[in-house]
This record gives structure tokens, sequence and C-alpha cells, in this order.
């Protein structure tokens, strides 16, 4: 709550037109970039071991549409198919989404933006090395991105890091209690105007 109340104290300074667009406008960007997903929560440890979960690098492609409320701000619904999960000594989970981001972005200066919202992610697969656990895996992902964009010449270069405030397991065991997918996202797409 504190970054959302300091991105629109940002958002609200800042001078007028800083969107690059008229009120009222409609966007729609298609974009491309690395996904890594992260381990966040409880794991148990085997006795004896240090490891730490590792980062899964994937992938991550969609499209999402901005309407432009006001000179500072505007409201973003998007689509796109991300590769998350982690690893774990030898061991890979691979967990792959439909996420339906939805994003507030507070534009503090031409083509700068602030970024934050909710995301609703679709599980389309899991497997634990190979094998299959999607039934064993909650359907839905909701979590939380923050992020910042910047847009020149209709490219746009968008981090976020998307906090995962659901489980992955639909059980709870001795080592996936708290187990939750995490992300971040580097995108580059282009804005064409609608």
């Amino acid at each position: 709550m504190m970054m959302i109340a300091v991105m629109a104290i940002f958002a609200m300074t800042a001078s007028a037109q800083n969107t690059n667009r008229e009120v009222g406008a409609f966007t729609l960007q298609p974009k491309v970039g690395l996904a890594l997903g992260s381990f966040s929560g409880d794991y148990i440890k085997p006795v004896g071991s240090d490891a730490k979960p590792k980062t899964r690098v994937g992938f991550i492609a969609g499209v999402e549409g901005e309407y432009y409320i006001a000179d500072w701000f505007g409201a973003a619904l998007g689509l796109n198919y991300a590769q998350q999960g982690w690893k774990f000594e030898d061991t890979k989970t691979k967990l792959d989404y439909l996420n339906v981001p939805i994003v507030a972005n507070f534009y503090v200066a031409r083509g700068l933006a602030l970024k934050t919202g909710a995301q609703f992610g679709f599980l389309l697969n899991s497997k634990v090395d190979g094998v299959d656990r999607k039934d064993d895996c909650k359907k839905m992902n909701f979590s939380i991105p923050i992020g910042i964009s910047y847009e020149i010449s209709n490219i746009v270069l968008d981090i976020r890091y998307n906090v995962a405030l659901t489980k992955v397991n639909k059980y709870d065991g001795p080592n996936n209690e708290k187990s939750r997918s995490d992300m971040v996202q580097f995108t580059l797409g282009y804005k064409f105007e609608l």
C-alpha cells in the first residue's frame, strides 16, 4: 500500500502530458522478453544441505492495451504467456502460466511510468523433473506486479517484479506448505495507437 501511495504522490506532482498520449487515447502493445521465475516461501531442506532455490530462466510474450485517463495516468489490461518456476539442487520445477495483468501506470516524467496492480495467472503446465504435476497445483496464481517502464519512439522497455500471494500447491506437506511462484520480467514492446 505504501508503494501505491508513493506512486500516486509522484504522479500528481508530475508535469502535464507525461503519457506521450492525449487523454482518452487507447494503445495496443505486443511485447516479448525474459521471465525469471523464482521460489518464495518456506522450503524444508534435506538434513545437512545449505542449498537455496535458484531462478528458472524462461520466455514471456503477450499483448497489453492501455487507456489514458489523465495526463499522468493510464490503466492497462494485458494477456501473456510466461514460463515460471525454479530449480532446487537437482530438481527443476516448471510452471507455465497464462497471465492477465491489470495495471495502473503513473507517469512521473514524459514516457516514464511507475506501475502496480493485480495479476491473475492461470496454470497451463506444471512439471517437476519432467513429471506432470498439474493435478497437484492450484489452477490460479494471484500476484501483485510492481514495476517501471520507459517509452521512446513507441518502443517500450518494461521491468516488473510479480510478488505471488497464493501458494502453488493444492495440498499442504512438509516441503511445500508455503511455496509461491514469483517472477521478474523484462519485456520489450512496440506501442501503437488505435
